[in-house]
């Protein structure tokens, strides 16, 4: 078994045998913002999207973000820089980076299209992926990475962009942030579901 199936299993065990907490709520003064959530609410953040169906606190699109400058500790978007065109990219972390408090954190987590394309090119490589739950998908098909990841057309929002380590430190440090550090994409405890096909960033407002 290669390394990325040995870490699926042993995340999907710790799941079955921790499942994340059912309530959606969160605290009424949270200074933390969970942005694009779709159906992966974090507990006791405040979570936005702009899908009636999404699991959210607050439906809304963003931006603009519905609160005053210096006001937030922290911001994390994940799956959701892919969903905007790089003008609308560059807007979004500027109303990031306006909410946050000084020192405040940035976190950030994309397809990760080098990985992706890596693996599409190396017929050896493992490269399946589940979405949604239950639906396997080989990943040296293009058709497969056209649908799931370039355009996205597996989801009523498509995909605008692609990342990758370069072109996302670019967006953060434009924006005025100060990139501390690669997201464990197996383990981070934002992350929704490990997977070998994304990876982020965390930063600090400057």
């Amino acid at each position: 078994m290669e390394l990325d199936e040995q870490i699926q299993k042993a995340i999907e065990e710790h799941y079955d045998k921790y499942p994340p907490d059912p309530r959606l709520g969160t605290v009424p003064d949270a200074k933390r913002l969970n942005i694009g959530c779709g159906r992966h609410p974090l507990h006791y953040w405040c979570n936005i999207d702009n899908d009636p169906s999404a699991a959210c606190d607050m439906l809304r699109s963003v931006p603009p973000i519905p609160y005053p400058d210096d006001s937030m500790d922290e911001i994390y978007a994940g799956h959701f820089l892919e969903h905007l065109t790089p003008e609308e990219t560059y807007w979004f972390l500027l109303e990031c980076h306006r909410v946050l408090k000084p020192g405040g954190l940035m976190g950030v987590v994309v397809p990760d299209f080098r990985e992706i394309v890596k693996r599409y090119l190396d017929p050896s490589s493992h490269a399946r992926m589940e979405y949604p739950y239950g639906i396997w998908h080989d990943c040296h098909d293009l058709n497969e990475v056209c649908s799931l990841f370039l355009y996205s057309t597996v989801q009523e929002s498509g995909h605008k962009w692609m990342y990758d380590m370069v072109n996302l430190r670019q967006k953060l440090e434009t924006a005025g942030f100060k990139v501390t550090g690669e997201i464990n994409r197996w383990m981070d405890r934002r992350i929704s579901v490990g997977a070998w096909y994304q990876f982020g960033l965390d930063a600090v407002k400057v």
